[in-house]
């Protein structure tokens, strides 16, 4: 899996020096879609390591780069180029990451039971989008969002009942007919185990992305809606995983009792998402700081 991850970097031009592809194995893609598809088809944890390619690259590219170099107008037309691939367009895109996006969505489609599942990818897809431009706007004013405003958007941010949790029903085969996929108690399911992967990513990352001038991340949100030094605020972001991981305890347990199998199998994978993530995030080098504390300039309390 990260040889074939790794080739397919390299077929879209994100791997050309020997100085990237050390830095690709260093991020260990290919073991994160490896520890969070650990059932089923292959193929499946295969199109999500390389799904997840896309999207932390896109974001470093255009999501933090276009905004910081005043250049928004370059994440508003990949935006546009990104929804056109998603539904289908078939004319010929300007940049390889497109390229890729097609690759993926052409393999995403051969894979699906149903076209339901493609609708659904597409959906969350977007939906994903329009939060990049909703953050790439605070980045480019200098706001931070509220923390209601900021957990509307990493629930969007995250991508996962539109996007990875999708790629369970592919590679576990476990397609949820719409009614049951669309129920209320799968739904608040879902939603407390994407809380618990988003505010994870944001623990780990947070002292990495601390060193980023208008960087957003939980840690800055917390510490400005409270006023309150960054150490107090991770110690709030900590608290926020843990009611998410016992909400999603307390919601997945009646689900995998069902005794519907497919939907057992869907919850045990978002289950083995929160725990590859956990475990991808606390070992890959994407995340790794070399001397774990902020520079000297930068500001112990927020918001005052």
């Amino acid at each position: 899996m990260i040889e074939r991850t790794l080739a397919w970097m390299r077929r879209f031009g994100y791997v050309t020096t020997s100085t990237e592809e050390a830095a690709a194995r260093a991020a260990q893609f290919g073991e994160l879609g490896a520890l969070t598809y650990p059932h089923g088809d292959p193929e499946g944890a295969v199109l999500a390591a390389q799904l997840m390619v896309w999207l932390f690259l896109q974001d470093d590219r255009f999501s933090e780069l276009a905004p910081a170099q005043g250049r928004i107008e370059d994440l508003a037309d990949h935006i546009l180029w990104s929804q056109r691939v998603l539904h289908g367009g078939t004319e010929a895109v300007p940049e390889p990451y497109l390229e890729a996006l097609i690759d993926l969505r052409t393999r995403l489609v051969r894979m699906a039971v149903d076209a339901e599942q493609v609708e659904r990818f597409a959906d969350g897809f977007n939906r994903y989008l329009g939060a990049v431009a909703a953050e790439a706007i605070y980045r480019a004013r200098g706001i931070t969002p509220s923390l209601g405003q900021y957990v509307r958007l990493r629930e969007s941010t995250i991508l996962m009942r539109g996007m990875c949790f999708v790629v369970i029903e592919l590679a576990d085969d476990c397609y949820l007919p719409g009614p049951i996929w669309a129920a209320r108690e799968v739904r608040r399911c879902e939603q407390a185990a994407a809380r618990a992967i988003a505010y994870t990513h944001d623990i780990l990352s947070g002292m990495r992305e601390l060193y980023w001038p208008g960087h957003t991340n939980l840690i800055t949100v917390l510490a400005d809606h409270f006023h309150c030094p960054l150490d107090e605020a991770l110690r709030r972001a900590v608290y926020m995983y843990e009611d998410q991981m016992r909400r999603f305890d307390r919601l997945a347990r009646p689900l995998l009792e069902s005794g519907d199998a497919r939907l057992a199998r869907y919850v045990r994978g978002m289950g083995a998402w929160i725990r590859g993530n956990l475990d991808w995030s606390m070992n890959c080098g994407r995340y790794h700081v070399t001397s774990p504390r902020p520079p000297d300039n930068l500001p112990s309390l927020f918001g005052t």
